[in-house]
């Protein structure tokens, strides 16, 4: 086969590989292969996570509306300031959770959107790595001593096919890493803390501390009349309802750690982790296909 026609094979090739990739028959090749399993399997577990972390946030949200009408209320005579000193410390940590679980959820969803928004681009990115390779086909054949065009279509082919890699394997697969280890470390803390969240919830709630720590005053007559006992009796249940706030702040400062430690782990390390594997791998590779030194 002579050189001209060789050329000639291999234009109309690159011209059809444009055409088939533009259309998006290319991608559904590639799903057959296994891409759309693994964006399924990312999108259900995104799905997954970002419903958890909503369920946090509004177990959360719940707990703040709480505290706010409990730290608001005035029980007895002269003890609605201690009250407020002791649930200020309990609102401090909610609220600290209720912001690590916005912005975890808020970056689960940015996540869904880049996958999305790499779908509707990766074959575009492939597209125009091709057009450049037939550009730089027609190039060699019909100038032959055009070096500089040359050698600059080739650094930019570079950069094309890091694109096109990155857009179809990277964040997928940095998803996918990130689903498996979250799933085997970070999962069950984030599920047992949400538990923990919930009951504290119903612990927390105004009637449940309300009919706990608060009995009834059925007095009548000459006992309504005793100022001191009263005022003992209501001494007694404000400071039994302090001593359990103190026991509870504590307890929401380690699930406020912990919700923190794995949201930080979710939904930045272990995606940034699984990221500088594969983007190193992927210059290596793309190094060593184009034989070019560091």
């Amino acid at each position: 086969m002579s050189p001209s026609l060789k050329n000639s094979l291999l234009v109309v090739l690159l011209a059809a590989a444009i055409v088939l990739t533009g259309a998006g028959l290319v991608d559904k090749g590639l799903d057959r292969c296994g891409l759309a399993y693994l964006d399924s399997a990312n999108r259900d577990y995104l799905d997954a996570a970002f419903d958890k972390a909503l369920a946090g946030f509004l177990v959360l949200s719940g707990i703040k509306s709480g505290l706010a009408v409990i730290e608001g209320s005035e029980v007895g005579v002269g003890f609605n300031l201690q009250i407020g000193d002791v649930v200020q410390p309990l609102y401090d940590y909610v609220d600290t959770a209720w912001r690590a679980a916005l912005a975890g959820g808020s970056i689960i969803a940015v996540m869904q959107l880049a996958l999305h928004g790499l779908d509707l681009v990766d074959h575009w990115a492939l597209t125009l790595l091709l057009v450049l390779v037939l550009v730089r086909q027609l190039l060699i054949w019909w100038k032959p001593d055009w070096q500089a065009p040359r050698q600059a279509m080739g650094r930019i082919a570079r950069f094309l096919v890091t694109l096109a890699v990155a857009c179809y394997l990277l964040l997928p697969l940095s998803v996918t890493g990130s689903a498996a280890l979250s799933r085997q470390i970070t999962a069950p803390m984030i599920e047992q803390t949400h538990d923990q969240l919930e009951s504290i919830k119903e612990e927390l709630a105004p009637e449940t501390l309300n009919q706990r720590f608060f009995s009834k005053d059925d007095a009548s007559g000459l006992a309504a009349l005793d100022i001191k006992n009263r005022l003992s009796k209501a001494g007694k249940e404000v400071m039994a309802l302090i001593d359990h706030l103190k026991r509870t702040t504590e307890q929401l400062a380690g699930l406020t750690m912990k919700l923190i430690a794995a949201y930080v782990f979710d939904c930045v390390l272990f995606p940034l982790f699984f990221g500088l594997i594969f983007i190193t791998m992927l210059k290596s590779g793309i190094g060593y296909f184009f034989e070019f030194r560091k």
